[in-house]
């Protein structure tokens, strides 16, 4: 071996082009064109092939509205009975206010 090929060889070694290198693409080496290319790809609904629907839509509607169903009226007899708590505490208040204009008016 000459001494411009050990001196090409310890540089193409060096620079990763070596046949000793892992194989590495360089700028010169095609890459492989993608597979599909947008023409190629459909562009309509297809349906995925799997497992069937566990719960129905109809189902699904008929769950949710009877969830908010049972939340409002959840909702509408707390408000109830705040308020009849409140109702009971005014009357009783009412009630306090009377007996003590009662005492405090000077008797006739």
């Amino acid at each position: 071996m000459s001494q411009a090929e050990s001196t090409g060889a310890a540089t193409a070694t060096a620079t990763g082009s070596g046949p000793s290198s892992p194989a590495m693409p360089s700028a010169s080496t095609p890459t492989m064109p993608s597979a599909s290319t947008p023409d190629d790809r459909a562009t309509s609904f297809q349906a995925v092939k799997g497992e069937p629907e566990h719960y129905s839509g109809e189902t699904l509607l008929v769950s949710a509205y009877a969830v908010l169903w049972v939340i409002v009226l959840l909702w509408v007899a707390l408000v109830w009975r705040k308020q009849a708590a409140l109702a009971l505490r005014l009357d009783d208040l009412e009630r306090v206010i009377n007996d003590a204009a009662k005492k405090s008016r000077p008797a006739p």
